[in-house]
């Protein structure tokens, strides 16, 4: 399993931005993803939960800087959609697990959980690809959790 992962990369600096109460439906991610879009901010992380009722959360990160960019964005959307709520967690990092293998084997995710559960790492946000598993994480762990997940992965 250690060389599944080949390369561990940490950004600082990340915003997650917690949309609750998000009618479900393409409308307001369109709304969203397009004010965000013309307002020239950079959305790296995206999560979606599966609908509750008519309702779904939504997730992303932005960097830091555009955080107030974005609150204001939001809440020019809220007589459009006044039940939706925002929860903001500022000064995150990201860290990235790449391994071109990734979709050849199993595991790997749980390995990386296993690694940050010993460490006591609290885990705010998850995305994947087939290449990539991206984990937010307070500012404060990295450290810890950069330790931990490079003696996972013998790095």
């Amino acid at each position: 399993m250690n060389q599944w992962i080949t390369k561990i990369t940490p950004t600082e600096g990340v915003t997650l931005i917690t949309l609750e109460a998000v009618p479900s439906s393409i409308a307001f991610l369109s709304d969203v993803f397009g004010a965000v879009s013309k307002a020239e901010i950079n959305v790296d992380m995206i999560s979606q939960t599966a609908p509750t009722g008519n309702t779904v959360t939504v997730s992303f990160t932005v960097s830091d800087e555009d955080m107030t960019k974005v609150l204001a964005l939001i809440k020019s959307m809220s007589q459009k959609y006044p039940n939706v709520r925002s929860l903001v967690s500022s000064s995150n990092i990201k860290i990235s697990l790449f391994g071109e293998s990734l979709p050849e084997h199993f595991g790997v995710a749980a390995h990386a959980f296993q690694a940050l559960n010993e460490a006591q790492i609290d885990i705010l946000l998850i995305t994947t690809s087939d290449v990539d598993i991206s984990i937010l994480i307070p500012q404060a762990s990295c450290d810890f959790a950069l330790t931990a997940l490079k003696k996972a992965f013998s790095l």
